[in-house]
């Protein structure tokens, strides 16, 4: 079960580191924030065996984590903090037409001694790194391990990275044709998305745009995965 108190400690902290940053890299909108969630879930299950700090249900969503529990709690997040809002057209990015700013220079400290090291310092690093760099943001998500062995759709698991075995393939034993459609159908789902996924992150939106690497995987054995 989701702890929303955690998901607002985090949710306050990213507002709130966000705005000691240089301006341009203030305002997050609501993709950002629930990325930055994320990272920091991912820091704390690498520590704890896989455990999240939110408890929240992450899924492969379009083209990243998504959680409905993280998302749901960005509004009383940022009335809470009295947050400064900015609204701008955006037809093609919803979720980016609003984007806030806490001008706060007292809110990152006091909120850090409510928070374990690996989270905080997962999501300073993040939004030094990307800021509100939605492209850039995305490519770093879509390639963490929980995403690369999962399907769009599937739930993520943040099981250590060591502890995820790669799948094993036996060159010897020819699979069923029902296992064999299958593959041929998720393969094409994965050609057809990793299209997509480019397509998207490779247009102009910033001009802070970097370039995964390693890139993602879109390999058998991600297919397998």
């Amino acid at each position: 079960m989701t702890d929303t108190a955690r998901v607002d400690l985090l949710l306050k902290y990213a507002l709130a580191v966000a705005g000691q940053e240089e301006p341009g890299n203030r305002e997050l909108g609501a993709i950002h924030l629930v990325k930055y969630v994320y990272l920091a879930d991912l820091a704390y299950a690498d520590r704890h065996g896989g455990d999240t700090f939110t408890a929240a249900a992450w899924r492969f969503h379009k083209f990243g984590p998504w959680s409905t529990d993280v998302y749901t709690r960005i509004a009383p997040v940022v009335a809470a903090v009295g947050a400064q809002e900015r609204r701008y057209s955006n037809p093609r990015y919803e979720d980016e037409a609003v984007r806030w700013f806490v001008d706060e220079e007292t809110l990152a400290d006091s909120l850090e001694r409510e928070l374990p090291l690996e989270v905080t310092s997962a999501i300073k690093r993040a939004i030094r790194q990307f800021g509100s760099d939605t492209t850039s943001l995305l490519h770093e998500v879509y390639r963490t391990h929980p995403m690369l062995h999962a399907a769009p759709g599937d739930m993520l698991h943040f099981e250590p990275a060591e502890r995820v075995a790669e799948p094993q393939v036996d060159a010897y034993q020819a699979p069923s044709p029902t296992a064999a459609k299958q593959m041929r159908t998720r393969k094409a789902a994965l050609r057809a998305l990793r299209e997509r996924v480019q397509r998207r992150l490779a247009s102009p939106r910033t001009a802070k745009t970097i370039s995964p690497s390693p890139p993602p995987r879109y390999d058998d054995v991600y297919a397998e995965g």
